[in-house]
């Protein structure tokens, strides 16, 4: 590298619902040689030994850091960037904070804690908007689930204190479990986001923001593969009764009669499946994302892109057998995009040309802060589609084809 002309530095934060996952996972050589920039990888603690809260932990912590260690954790990471960046290339000046999912979702907390003001100079969001329900974990909800986790801990055998138990009993496998995020309230996170972001309270800094067209999908694909396992059938797929099933848990019975007239399954070649996952990626991702970007428009430069390829790379390994549906551009499937991933099928060359277009987009506006298309505005989020081929990268409707009017409404 040349110390005369300093990289901009980025850091990535993993996904994996704060209980899986590590920085290496995610090869980062092509988008550091193709952008010219930077990247760095972190690892940080998960699962009950990141996120745990609870009353006997909170004595001595005053800032509110019980069920915060995996975001402590990012912050040393923050700061031993600004500290030694120039050591390697890289510019201390500009160093922008990207993560997917639950990696997403610590941005957000970055965002927002007063701790980590300075430690970064822009955003980038991956699937994991600030305004969905992950990032409004509060301190005394997290605290009494904190509680039902221990006591859980402290009925396994041979274990007679939880805070003595051993790792592999503080540990659920990836899906199992209680779901973990930042907790927000005391010093650390006073406010959520979407407080923060309503305030002006938050360290301000340009952001990029967007989800997937699909994301839902592959959180029916899981639905899907539980149930071949639980029945024994590997034809079996979701039917209509799985269907209205899971509308009813997620929004309750009455406002889910009222998202089935609105994604009937006829309007998705007859295919359970794609309805449900439609409902739930517009009520869960879509409209999230559309009141964190004009949130954080109003006072901030933030722009929004929406991965939406048709066919994505399916994974390597042949313990995911494709779905009984069109996976689309479904949650985690950006990721062979930007990153070398081994879990995936190679890239075609039309794919490869989009790959090479994101990684320009990433990459520039972690240089300069901006992208190349119109900003949003707290009247319009201005999106742009990503996707292969002649015109797929192009200016979108975003709010019109996921339905965001019907979700207020509903609201």
């Amino acid at each position: 590298t040349d110390p005369a002309r300093p990289r901009p530095v980025m850091v990535y934060l993993h996904g994996g619902d704060h209980t899986d996952g590590e920085g290496a996972m995610h090869g980062a050589q092509r988008l550091a040689a193709q952008g010219d920039v930077i990247v760095v990888t972190v690892n940080y603690r998960l699962g009950a030994l990141g996120y745990l809260a609870h009353p006997a932990l909170e004595k001595g912590h005053g800032r509110g850091e019980s069920g915060n260690y995996g975001f402590l954790d990012q912050q040393a990471a923050l700061r031993w960037v600004r500290h030694n960046a120039s050591a390697f290339g890289g510019d201390p000046g500009n160093v922008t904070l990207f993560g997917q999912s639950a990696g997403s979702h610590s941005t957000c907390a970055h965002l927002v804690a007063p701790s980590s003001a300075g430690l970064f100079d822009r955003v980038i969001s991956q699937s994991g908007p600030c305004a969905s329900a992950d990032s409004k974990t509060g301190r005394a909800a997290a605290l009494r689930q904190g509680e039902r986790t221990a006591a859980g801990i402290g009925k396994k055998p041979g274990v007679k204190n939880w805070r003595k138990a051993p790792v592999e009993d503080l540990i659920h496998p990836f899906g199992q479990g209680p779901r973990y995020s930042p907790v927000y309230g005391g010093e650390l996170l006073p406010l959520t986001p979407e407080k923060a972001f309503a305030s002006g309270r938050f360290n301000k800094v340009p952001v990029l923001q967007g989800i997937n067209h699909d994301e839902q999908r592959a959180m029916v694909y899981g639905m899907e593969l539980a149930k071949k396992q639980t029945t024994g059938d590997p034809d079996a797929t979701i039917d209509t009764a799985d269907y209205r099933a899971r509308l009813e848990e997620e929004f309750g019975k009455e406002k889910a009669a009222k998202v089935a007239a609105r994604y009937p399954v006829g309007a998705y070649d007859n295919t359970p499946a794609l309805a449900l996952a439609a409902a739930l990626t517009d009520a869960l991702y879509a409209a999230p994302a559309i009141d964190t970007g004009r949130a954080l428009a109003a006072r901030v430069p933030t722009y929004a892109y929406e991965f939406a390829e048709k066919e994505t790379p399916w994974y390597a390994d042949p313990a995911y057998p494709k779905p009984g549906f069109p996976a689309g551009a479904g949650h985690l499937f950006e990721l062979p995009y930007l990153f070398e991933i081994d879990d995936y099928e190679k890239l075609s060359h039309a794919q490869r040309d989009l790959s090479d277009a994101m990684i320009r987009i990433w990459s520039d506006f972690a240089r300069t802060g901006r992208a190349g298309w119109q900003p949003v505005t707290p009247a319009g989020h201005h999106t742009l589609s990503l996707a292969s081929g002649p015109g797929g990268i192009r200016p979108v409707d975003f709010a019109g084809d996921h339905r965001y009017g019907f979700w207020k409404s509903l609201n």
